[in-house]
């Protein structure tokens, strides 16, 4: 997930670099918008007995029409340090809370949040607080998909029972379809590198654990979760506009 953004990023400047200059103060124009998100986030429901406050970063691709409507699509990647359920070595750790590795040492394994959406979209902007007719309030909705895991690091060539199938009975992977509410402003200005929004998105994400069975508990967790976020955006966009039309006069 990292890479295709860091692609999507490069290909992003590259194409706005080309981007036709416009006029926006003179009406609405119609666009492709390469959006690059960053955002921090507050976990609720579920997903907060899990993980504490996390990052997100992202990029997306927004078509907006002569009315100001939006349509879209967007990908994230979910990360951070704060894992609340960090028990799930409890069958594996000595009562220091250590892991033997097969060296005779002990370790104890790092563990971080990490997990990634991918999203499509639509809503508008309006002309509330608008500097020009293509700037304002927006308001947008969306439906995607969210799956999140607890990423271990530990040096596996030492810890044989947390390498390949084995990590993975501990990382509580879970996904599910997810649905998002975002309020916020956009602002274009007549400079192609000078457009933003930034805004408050409420995320509510219906997952299940996907692993067939955790191995410290040796439960299958199919209950139903209701994985929450609020997450605090600032964005970047780089407009595409469409080419002026070429006008020919004839004496």
């Amino acid at each position: 997930m990292r890479r295709i953004l860091s692609v999507l990023v490069l290909i992003a400047f590259t194409v706005a670099g080309k981007a036709q200059n416009v006029n926006l103060n003179d009406s609405v124009v119609q666009a492709n918008l390469i959006v690059i998100d960053g955002a921090a986030g507050l976990p609720l429901g579920d997903l907060a007995d899990r993980f504490g406050l996390h990052g997100l970063a992202g990029v997306g691709w927004q078509f907006k029409t002569k009315q100001n409507l939006l349509f879209g699509i967007s990908g994230h990647y979910l990360f951070g340090s704060d894992v609340k359920e960090d028990s799930i070595f409890y069958n594996l750790k000595t009562d220091d809370g250590n892991i033997i590795g097969s060296d005779g040492q002990l370790y104890n394994p790092a563990l971080f949040e990490q997990g990634f959406d991918l999203m499509v979209y639509f809503g508008g902007i309006t002309n509330i607080l608008g500097i020009n007719p293509n700037s304002g309030i927006a308001i947008i909705g969306g439906v995607g998909y969210m799956q999140h895991n607890i990423q271990i690091y530990i040096d596996e060539s030492l810890a044989p029972q947390l390498t390949g199938d084995y990590k993975k009975g501990y990382d509580r992977l879970t996904g599910g379809v997810q649905f998002s509410e975002y309020i916020g402003y956009y602002l274009f200005s007549n400079r192609n590198f000078v457009n933003f929004r930034a805004g408050i998105e409420f995320t509510q994400a219906f997952t299940t654990g996907i692993r067939s069975i955790n191995f410290d508990n040796q439960l299958t967790e199919t209950d139903n979760r209701l994985d929450m976020m609020i997450n605090l955006k600032l964005s970047w966009i780089l407009p595409v506009y469409q080419k002026p039309a070429r006008r020919y006069y004839t004496y």
